[in-house]
C-alpha cells in the first residue's frame, strides 16, 4: 500500500509558542478520540455522509506520536478556501453546515461517549489552558475597551461552572483550519481532535461561527461567501437564516462569542488592522 500517513508528535508546549507549557495528555485525548469513532463508525448510522475522521493506524504512549489516516494532498482547509482569491466548488461550501450539524449531533448524542462511560475526555490540561487563556484575555480587554471585561468575566464564570450534568461530548476546537476540504473527492475531513471533551451542545457551533464572524470583519476574505455560509448553519441549528446565532444561543452564547473574538484578535492572519474597532463592532451587534 502506497497511500500516505500523518504522523503527529504532541511537544509538552502549545505549538504557537514554545514558551507555553501544555500537557502532553492531548495525546491520549487524540488518540482515545480517534479510535474510539473509528470503532463505531458513524458512517454505520450517516452511510451517506460525506464527513470523515482520521483512523489512528499506530499509538507510542511512551513517546507521545501518533501515526493516522491522511486525508490527502488535495485537501484545504475551510480557512483557505474563503480567502478572497479562492475559488472553492459552492456547493460543497453549501454542503458543510447540514453535514456538520449531523455529526455534531451524533457526536454529541449518539457516539456513546458521555462522562460515566469514559473518562478520559474529563481532559484537565485543555480546561487549565482555557483558564490560562481567559486569564490573559482580561488584559487584552483592558487594552481594547473596558465594556468588554464584563463578558469576559462572565464567560470565566461560565468555564469554571461548566455545566458537567448536561455535559456531552463536543470535538472542542472547531475552527475553519481544523475542517479540510476535498473538493475533488466532495469529502469534509474534521481534524485534530486533541482537546475534545464534555462541555454544552453548542460550543462546537459557537466556536466555529465566532471564527467565521472574525473573518468576515478582513478583506483577506470573500465576505460574501462567509455571510451565506454563516447564514445556512443559522437555517440548520434554529431553521431560520435570520436567526442571529449569537442570541439565540442565550447568555453563554454571548458571553462565548465576546471571548473568542477578543481572543482570536489576538493572532495576527486576520488580516485586520484595528482591532479594537472589531471587538467593539461585535460587543454593539449583540446589544442590537
Amino acid at each position: 500500500d502506497k497511500s500516505s500517513v500523518i504522523l503527529k508528535y504532541y511537544p509538552p508546549f502549545l505549538a504557537a509558542d514554545k514558551t507555553i507549557p501544555i500537557s502532553q495528555e492531548r495525546y491520549l485525548v487524540e488518540k482515545e478520540a480517534l479510535q474510539f469513532l473509528s470503532s463505531r463508525s458513524w458512517l454505520k448510522k450517516c452511510p451517506n455522509s460525506i464527513v470523515r475522521i482520521p483512523k489512528a493506524i499506530y499509538a507510542d504512549d511512551k513517546n507521545f506520536v501518533l501515526l493516522m489516516e491522511d486525508a490527502g494532498e488535495n485537501t484545504k482547509t475551510l480557512f483557505n478556501l474563503l480567502l478572497s482569491n479562492s475559488s472553492p466548488d459552492q456547493n460543497l461550501l453549501d454542503l458543510i453546515p447540514n453535514e456538520l450539524n449531523k455529526f455534531l449531533s451524533y457526536l454529541n448524542n449518539e457516539s456513546g461517549l458521555t462522562p460515566t462511560t469514559n473518562k478520559i475526555f474529563q481532559n484537565k490540561s485543555a480546561w487549565d489552558l482555557i483558564e490560562e487563556y481567559i486569564n490573559e484575555l482580561n488584559f487584552t480587554a483592558d487594552r481594547l475597551d473596558k465594556r468588554i471585561k464584563p463578558y469576559l468575566e462572565r464567560s470565566h464564570e461560565i468555564f469554571k461552572r461548566k455545566d458537567d450534568e448536561n455535559a456531552v461530548f463536543v470535538f472542542g476546537d472547531l475552527w475553519p483550519n481544523s475542517i479540510l476540504i476535498d473538493q475533488e473527492k466532495k469529502l469534509i475531513w474534521i481534524v485534530d481532535w486533541e482537546v475534545a471533551r464534555y462541555e454544552t451542545k453548542t460550543r462546537d457551533f459557537e466556536q466555529l461561527l465566532a471564527n467565521l464572524w472574525v473573518m468576515k470583519q478582513s478583506p483577506k476574505f470573500d465576505q460574501n461567501k462567509i455571510e451565506k455560509l454563516i447564514r445556512k448553519f443559522q437555517l440548520e441549528f434554529f431553521g431560520n437564516e435570520d436567526s442571529d446565532w449569537r442570541l439565540h444561543c442565550g447568555d453563554f452564547g454571548k458571553c462565548n462569542f465576546i471571548l473568542w473574538v477578543t481572543g482570536l484578535l489576538n493572532e495576527t492572519h486576520w488580516g485586520i488592522d484595528d482591532n479594537q474597532a472589531v471587538a467593539l463592532k461585535a460587543l454593539n451587534e449583540i446589544h442590537t
